[in-house]
């Protein structure tokens, strides 16, 4: 009889543990459209509205804040209370509410508050839906990455779709397909199984607890440089395009490539993980990452930007494949969905902000090539940790 995959639901309970995957992945699919739909071209609508650039720089500042503060209070409601499912769902429900408000208002002021009540509840999305792909994952045996794929594939179609919707119908078709997407993920969670372990005792001892897990503070700290660079190239790339010689045309399409190499990519980062482990599978991401940032400091052809596309699957997809399933397991099962909302707050939260920020202050200064050095740099500290997490004295000792 042929061997089974692990990458398949195992035979045990195989109807239930299908129906969890085809769950999970929809669900997956479903709010990474959401998110394709909003952040590649969301400033789109803040120019049609009229915003100044140094007002798009500041609403863009909230997401960071809101998720440092948040991020980690709703991991420890879901934590403290096993509660990821309802959690989720009211997460999902108020986020597309508050997308929709957005195609009602074109003042500033009302714009810098839905942009803080939507990042209020969408900074909920990412940790919570890791922590239940993780715990499938780990029972049935596979790979978190050939769950997390379908959340690139769903980035990657949102580019194109959505922003065909715009040209057709104007920047407010963002919110719509926005919160489309996001109810439409809702409907995945019934056949998503709620397990975990109940933690017990205070939540902010448990919050301590994590900060004295050597190897988790390392990680946190490699993810600031690491994840706050790769953050920040999205938000300057159509800047950094353009200058080297692109057209706001080919943004899109090398959002549309950048975004749909992460879904294969991820697939064959099972393969390494499984041959060279967790750790130097981060290790090579976090190599290719900076290798790619000071690449782009020497101003190539976007002919060989475009050419080599891959290189945001085998840099990003490798990391997103792996470094939530690193989390998981190096922090507590009673903390799960805390130590995914930390890790996630270092990294999309205070390291985009760093990074964005800086890069900005460099980029009047020195120009936007100096930009893409200064991610280069940042990334080689973020690989530090990383070291020593993998060679110094804070190896696993599995």
């Amino acid at each position: 009889m042929p061997e089974v995959s692990e990458d398949l639901p195992r035979r045990t309970g195989r109807s239930d543990a299908a129906r969890a995957y085809f769950a999970i992945s929809g669900l997956f699919l479903f709010i990474y459209y959401g998110m394709g739909a909003y952040y590649p071209l969301i400033t789109q609508y803040y120019q049609a509205i009229h915003l100044t650039g140094t007002q798009i720089g500041a609403v863009s500042a909230i997401t960071p804040i809101v998720s440092i503060l948040v991020q980690p209070l709703w991991g420890m409601i879901c934590d403290r209370y096993q509660i990821r499912k309802p959690v989720l769902l009211l997460t999902l429900l108020a986020a597309a509410a508050s997308s929709l408000l957005f195609t009602l208002v074109s003042d500033y002021a009302w714009v810098v508050v839905l942009v803080m009540l939507l990042s209020l509840f969408q900074c909920a999305l990412v940790p919570i839906s890791d922590s239940l792909a993780l715990t499938y994952a780990i029972k049935e045996k596979m790979q978190f990455g050939n769950l997390r794929l379908w959340g690139a594939v769903g980035f990657a179609v949102a580019v194109f779709c959505t922003g065909l919707g715009v040209q057709k119908w104007g920047p407010n078709a963002i919110f719509f397909f926005y919160a489309a997407a996001l109810l439409l993920a809702s409907c995945f969670l019934r056949g998503i199984p709620e397990e975990g372990t109940q933690m017990s005792g205070n939540v902010f001892r448990g919050l301590r607890k994590l900060f004295r897990l050597p190897r988790f503070v390392l990680f946190l700290l490699s993810s600031f440089f690491i994840f706050g660079a790769i953050n920040a190239n999205n938000v300057w790339f159509a800047v950094y395009y353009q200058e080297i010689g692109g057209t706001v045309a080919g943004v899109g399409l090398a959002f549309l490539l950048f975004a749909g190499s992460e879904a294969p990519l991820m697939k064959l980062s099972t393969y390494f993980i499984r041959r060279f482990g967790l750790e130097l599978t981060i290790l090579l991401a976090g190599s290719v990452s900076a290798l790619r940032w000071f690449w782009y400091g020497t101003a190539p052809s976007t002919t060989m930007v475009i050419a080599l596309f891959f290189l945001q699957g085998l840099s990003v997809g490798f990391y997103l494949a792996s470094a939530a399933q690193y989390v998981r397991e190096n922090t507590p099962d009673s903390l799960q969905v805390t130590a995914l909302a930390i890790f996630n707050s270092a990294g999309h939260g205070l390291g985009s902000m760093t990074c964005n920020l800086l890069g900005g202050v460099i980029m009047d200064h020195a120009g936007i090539l100096a930009t893409y050095f200064f991610f280069g740099g940042a990334t080689v500290l973020g690989l530090i940790p990383l070291m020593l997490i993998r060679f110094g004295p804070f190896r696993s000792s599995r």
